[in-house]
């Protein structure tokens, strides 16, 4: 295989199928092998964060410790990226300091130009149409549990079409897995998205649906969520999103469906019912219309994210080993 070195990672059809093979190999070796390594020591990184983290933030800048790195951190308040600057030129002036960058963004456009106009590799960290550190790290986590990707069946319930998920699809369909996608008609790909995934599914002996009955979660090895409302959307926006996905809460009668030993997969954060400020709103404000959310449950309810079949913490541990992959292989 060809050197990953210098090489930006925007979204996941940026690498071939043996290089994300290798990036998975490499998160799961780091895991095996928890030592700090200082191999890295004299290089140094810098991050963008447009919009606020938690897990990727924490991920960045202990996987750049941990490979001996020096990391840099700004968050929306403290970067002129884009706003009293152009994006070519920061990536111009960064490109002398650093050598690597990585941008939690809004627009897929805005990573773009910047990987266009610097002089060392970026990673994107999250933008409206992609989240591939997310993808990497999730497809680590199923090659982990069933030992193989190839043959996998994937079901997304809910916002099957989100930036999680349009890395995921590709990052699965590349490696032969199956997808299908279980959410209403209204969220569903545009005919030229359908056609780019089946066309990635064919090539890899994969396949892809979106079905909007979540009996199709008969025998599926995974079921995966995000939350019905993305982060930066405006809360005005809840009223229709529970409208739009009141039939796609995963309970445990619904998770009958799946094989025995599948697993249960979530980015995170989750609106689970758990006590956190969010999920006390929600049940607070539009519990009354939507009782499905009444206890501060969304997208999933409490004993299926706390069930045996859940992974989701091995999952968000999994982001570190993900990201030391990716830094230590494409870094100058």
């Amino acid at each position: 295989m060809k050197s990953l070195k210098g090489k930006s990672i925007l979204r996941i059809k940026d690498l071939t199928p043996t290089e994300l093979s290798y990036l998975i190999e490499e998160g799961l070796n780091f895991k095996k092998n928890k030592k700090i390594s200082s191999k890295n020591i004299g290089k140094k990184a810098v991050c963008f964060f447009s919009k606020s983290s938690s897990r990727t933030k924490s991920a960045w800048e202990v996987g750049c410790y941990e490979l001996g790195i020096g990391s840099s951190y700004n968050d929306a308040s403290s970067s002129q990226l884009g706003k009293k600057e152009s994006i070519k030129d920061s990536a111009n002036v960064f490109s002398q300091f650093y050598d690597i960058i990585g941008w939690r963004c809004m627009k897929y456009e805005d990573i773009e130009e910047l990987s266009k106009n610097a002089k060392i590799p970026c990673v994107n960290l999250l933008c409206n149409k992609n989240h591939p550190t997310q993808a990497i790290c999730d497809l680590m986590t199923i090659k982990e549990k069933f030992g193989k990707i190839n043959g996998i069946k994937v079901a997304f319930v809910g916002a099957c079409n989100n930036n999680v998920a349009r890395s995921l699809i590709e990052g699965l369909l590349m490696l032969g897995g199956s997808y299908i996608g279980i959410g209403p008609k209204k969220i569903w790909p545009s005919n030229n998205e359908l056609i780019e995934y089946k066309k990635i599914a064919n090539e890899n002996n994969g396949s892809i649906e979106f079905v909007e009955d979540v009996n199709k979660l008969k025998n599926v090895d995974v079921i995966y969520q995000d939350v019905f409302l993305d982060l930066g959307e405006s809360e005005d926006l809840w009223p229709e999103r529970l409208e739009l996905y009141k039939n796609y809460q995963v309970d445990m009668k619904k998770i009958k469906y799946a094989n025995k030993d599948f697993i249960y997969m979530h980015c995170l954060p989750a609106i689970n019912g758990s006590a956190s400020e969010y999920a006390q709103y929600v049940s607070k404000n539009y519990g009354k219309k939507f009782p499905f959310v009444s206890n501060g449950e969304v997208e999933v309810t409490n004993d299926v994210f706390s069930s045996k079949n859940s992974v989701v913490f091995k999952q968000a541990q999994n982001r570190l080993y993900a990201m030391k992959a990716i830094i230590k292989s494409i870094i100058k």
